[in-house]
């Protein structure tokens, strides 16, 4: 008789119990989801817009509203680009992605009318490690391009003079090399990409 009250108290009942704690969180965590998911997506498409003002050389306001009202006063939206006009004419803007050390490397190329010279250069996503190969999004490291023409080479950290010349992460060696491919590649992307050729 004692037998069977345990049988439930020791099996069943965790069971039971487990059932309904994982059934609440899953329940807890897609309403969340849900309620959440239209300000996410405002958030990644203002987060997108903000890296194309920025490779494009616009000056912006950096809040939403700021962002949404450079975009759609100085930004053409092409057929898989971007165009604004700049003091020295057009300037293109062209979405990358390439792989890094532990994902996806996704940047905005800003390129001028020769469609060689960079105008500007941001991080849309990437997955580096912290601290070392994430350091790409700093300002110091995506300003380097302005104004330089590919291909690049990379040289020590601090140690760039030339103008093909771009300063590598110190420790990040992998991630530097990794984005020296993408962004090296970013003129016959653009050619492709804009003309078709």
């Amino acid at each position: 008789m004692n037998a069977q009250p345990t049988f439930y108290r020791e099996r069943i009942y965790p069971l039971l119990f487990m059932f309904i704690v994982t059934f609440l969180c899953i329940l807890l965590t897609a309403g969340i989801y849900l309620l959440t998911q239209d300000r996410a997506s405002a958030n990644e498409l203002s987060f997108t817009r903000r890296a194309i003002l920025q490779a494009g050389g616009v000056s912006f306001e950096n809040t939403t509203a700021g962002i949404e009202l450079a975009f759609n006063e100085k930004i053409v939206v092409e057929d898989g680009y971007y165009t604004t006009q700049g003091p020295e004419g057009t300037r293109y803007i062209i979405p990358l992605q390439g792989p890094g050390l532990w994902g996806t490397i996704a940047i905005m190329v800003g390129l001028g009318e020769d469609m060689k010279t960079f105008s500007g250069l941001a991080i849309v996503s990437q997955n580096e490690t912290p601290g070392l190969g994430a350091r790409i999004e700093e300002s110091w490291f995506t300003g380097q391009f302005q104004g330089k023409t590919a291909p690049f080479v990379m040289v020590e950290e601090g140690t760039a003079s030339a103008q093909n010349e771009v300063d590598a992460i110190t420790g990040a060696t992998r991630t530097s090399e990794y984005f020296l491919n993408l962004t090296n590649r970013a003129a016959d992307d653009a050619q492709s990409i804009i003309r078709g050729e």
